[in-house]
């Protein structure tokens, strides 16, 4: 008669030969599989008893095909127990691992799952834009794969089944993974996201109930939030700039609307700050005035004054208003809306600067031509 710890191990060779994922076959069809033959009545009531026991110790999880149905029939319940799958704990004790790996910290992994779409989202601009033996380099210097996991030596370049792999590898995989991922969102390591990968990476986690720790750019479990707290869905609707959504987006999924539209403001002012060729010393609206005021560096000289007046009030309005306000005191932005519209309004901003580079940069090829021609054309 198979055992718990037989039962866990048998499950656990399975599912690595199947990438991680749950077994495609019924508890009873696993008995045979790996006993040789069907089992009798007494067999099915004990095997029963063992899943049961796996399961309610958090080692074991699976999806009845159909759960309306109860039956005192062990043999048939075992034929309606599909996609067996084993948690974290489960892997770590069918690999004997449970004392020599580091027990998980229940405040940063709680066990459960991250979806293999995230992981794919992660892998595909690594692969390209390193080459395979560079990949397989990156990876190492993380830590990836762990030591002890056995991955086919050309599958090494692969970074999502390197991920995969590893995340199913019991608590210190998981580890592994967690502290890669986040720095890698948190732009620790020598490549990121772009920002409207971050920005869509950071929604799929907090709905998974995953978030990188400011503190040490780890990936931690937290409560996962069910749907985007902003009931018009402005992260969706509206393509805000993509140096926008990848500081409010964040804020906003955390329910902190407030800190979104500051995230936002402080984005403008840095970028103002950069195009403008102007000193730390310059902040808000003194910053602003100085930059877009008369024959400041990112005034349009081409438009008449009242137009370069205007453009000078929005920025300047905006961070009297918007900016200082949700950073020297606490905003309660009761209609999310509101918020919502603040960041939208930064986007705008943001995109008018847009303008102004592309402008600076065509005046810089101008002078450039110029100061190249011959003399006398």
């Amino acid at each position: 008669m198979l055992d718990n710890i037989e039962i866990l191990k048998s499950i656990d060779d399975r599912q690595r030969q199947q990438e991680g994922r749950p077994l495609w076959m019924s508890a009873h069809e696993l008995f045979k599989e790996v006993t040789g033959t069907y089992p009798t009545d007494g067999q099915s009531v004990g095997f029963l008893q063992e899943l049961l026991i796996a399961e309610a110790a958090g080692f074991l999880t699976w999806r009845p095909t159909d759960s309306s149905v109860y039956t005192q029939n062990a043999n048939y319940q075992l034929q309606q127990i599909a996609q067996l799958a084993l948690t974290t704990a489960g892997q770590d004790r069918a690999r004997n691992r449970v004392v020599a790996l580091p027990v998980p910290d229940p405040d940063e992994d709680d066990g459960h799952d991250l979806s293999d779409l995230v992981l794919r989202q992660i892998a595909a601009p690594i692969a390209e834009q390193y080459a395979p033996d560079q990949r397989v380099i990156f990876l190492e210097e993380q830590g990836l794969p762990p030591p002890w996991l056995a991955i086919n030596e050309d599958a090494l370049c692969d970074v999502h089944t390197v991920l995969a792999a590893s995340w199913r590898e019991g608590s210190e995989g998981r580890r592994l993974v967690r502290h890669f991922i986040g720095r890698w969102l948190d732009d620790q390591l020598l490549t990121g996201p772009d920002a409207e990968l971050l920005a869509t990476l950071v929604e799929q986690l907090a709905r998974q109930g995953w978030q990188v720790r400011n503190s040490d750019s780890v990936l931690v479990a937290v409560e996962p939030i069910r749907g985007i707290p902003v009931g018009a869905g402005f992260l969706r609707s509206s393509r805000l700039h993509p140096l926008i959504e990848a500081e409010a987006r964040p804020q906003f999924l955390i329910n902190k609307p407030d800190q979104g539209v500051f995230a936002a403001m402080k984005a403008v002012e840095v970028r103002v700050r950069k195009l403008a060729g102007l000193g730390d010393e310059f902040v808000g609206v003194k910053l602003m005035n100085q930059a877009f005021g008369s024959g400041g560096p990112l005034t349009d000289p081409t438009l008449p004054s009242g137009e370069q007046d205007g453009t000078r009030f929005l920025f300047s309005g905006a961070m009297a208003v918007l900016r200082n306000s949700t950073g020297h005191r606490e905003i309660d932005y009761s209609d999310l809306s509101e918020a919502a519209e603040a960041v939208q309004f930064a986007s705008l901003l943001m995109r008018l600067l847009d303008r102004v580079d592309d402008r600076l940069a065509a005046a810089g090829r101008a002078v450039q031509v110029s100061m190249a021609a011959p003399a006398g054309t």
